[in-house]
């Protein structure tokens, strides 16, 4: 299942943690390309960029919000 509204690199998503266990129930991170799409599935996959500088693919079926590229706050 396809995200409505993929965002475009650059774009700082909000997202549910998959990490049921976790204490931070949403994590943040920066979009880093063009989003994948798994054939087998039909869902889409983005590459993220988070706080720590590590990286993540991200199901896109697990963005909550979007800011896009330009519009953080300062």
């Amino acid at each position: 299942m396809a995200h409505p509204s993929l965002p475009q690199p650059g774009s700082i998503v909000t997202y549910l943690n998959p990490d049921v266990l976790a204490p931070e129930t949403f994590l943040t991170g920066v979009v880093l390309g063009a989003h994948v799409v798994d054939p087998e599935t039909d869902r889409s996959w983005l590459s993220l960029l988070l706080p720590d500088r590590s990286t993540f693919v991200l199901d896109a079926a697990n963005i909550v919000e979007v800011q896009p590229s330009g519009s953080a706050e300062p």
